[in-house]
Formats: structure tokens, sequence, C-alpha cells
């Protein structure tokens, strides 16, 4: 496993959500088209159908590439490196927020324990 591909995991997620925020608007302004006019908006359906499209694939992606760091998550041997990717990559959790579930002062800790982890694999492969 890479950083560069636990980071492109983190960009799937922030783009789904992205994407998920972009097609609630846009459901948003079409109710409103109708309740105010009565009628759709004439060019939202179109636009609509395209942002499920692409939820559809990003979500496809994003859990290919969840199952992809899944597996290789589970495989760490020590506890503490193993919760702190799962708490990072898997449940998306800014690195605060493992810090302070893990039990950290600051988001240095786990951050180190996971960049000793990826050094030592990359260091043995």
């Amino acid at each position: 496993m890479t950083m560069e591909r636990l980071r492109q995991l983190d960009s799937l997620i922030d783009e789904q959500r992205d994407e998920e925020e972009r097609l609630a608007r846009e459901a948003r302004h079409i109710a409103r088209m109708e309740e105010l006019y009565g009628v759709g908006c004439l060019l939202g359906y179109d636009q609509m159908e395209q942002s499920r499209a692409r939820m559809r694939e990003l979500t496809q992606r994003r859990r290919a590439e969840a199952e992809a760091v899944r597996a290789w998550v589970e495989q760490i041997r020590d506890a503490q490196v193993r919760r702190a990717f799962k708490l990072r990559y898997l449940d998306g959790l800014p690195w605060s927020t493992v810090a302070r579930r893990m039990g950290y002062a600051n988001d240095s800790g786990p951050r180190m324990l996971c960049a000793r982890h990826l050094a030592s694999e990359r260091g043995a492969g």
C-alpha cells in the first residue's frame, strides 16, 4: 500500500460527498421550480441524471478502493497502527479526531504511526 493510494481513497470520499451535495442542490432547485411555477426545470433533468450517473460511478470506485485498503489494513499486525489506519482511511476521520480517540495529545502521534508503518513496509518490500 502506498500513501498515494490512501490519498486516492480520501479524495474519492471527498469527491463523493461533493457530488451528493450537488445532487441534493439540484433536487431542491427542481422541487422549488415545480412548487413556484408548476413546471420542472427545463434544463435540470439532464443534469440530475448526469449527477446520479456520476454518483453511481464514484460509489463503485470508492467501494473498490475501500475494499482494497480494508484488506490491506486487516493484515497489519500491530493493533494500534491498524486502528489508526482504520479510523483515518476507512472511517474518514480527520487526524485530530483519530488522535483524540486513540489518546494522543495531538495529531502527530497517529500520523507518525502510519508514516512509520508505510516506511517499514517499503523497506521490507
